[in-house]
């Protein structure tokens, strides 16, 4: 009975402390927030339109979906620090038909220790 409980309280522990961890191992900022912008202009995108900024962090390959509002802008909670690549994927509403439209962010952006808010420019060759 004695080594039941204990398995109990160390698979307890496991999934408590398991889940609270973030799924990066390296250093994070605690908020990622911004908007996207086309020539340092604001973006917006149609109401309904499921629009995804998929981005790839280049030191270790993680991929992170960060959902982008209709005004453009983007709020999520924790990102790993470092360079990334990005890809905007744009949905077809309900209805429409058509698969996703896919475009790639030229120079791509940075996550820095201590800041939280960015401006990512999608370039002159996005068509909103």
């Amino acid at each position: 009975m004695l080594r039941w409980t204990g398995f109990l309280v160390v698979a307890a522990l496991v999934a408590v402390f398991g889940c609270a961890r973030k799924p990066f191992d390296g250093p994070t900022v605690d908020a990622f927030n911004g908007r996207l912008t086309r020539d340092g202009k604001p973006v917006s995108f149609a109401p309904g339109e499921n629009v995804t900024l998929q981005v790839i962090h280049q030191g270790s390959g993680q991929s992170f979906g960060i959902p982008i509002k209709p005004d453009g802008t983007f709020q999520i909670g924790w990102m790993p620090i470092g360079k990334y690549s990005a890809l905007l994927k744009r949905e077809a509403r309900s209805g429409n038909r058509g698969g996703p439209s896919m475009y790639n962010v030229p120079d791509g952006f940075a996550i820095e220790d201590g800041k939280t808010d960015y401006t990512i420019d999608l370039g002159n060759a996005f068509k909103p």
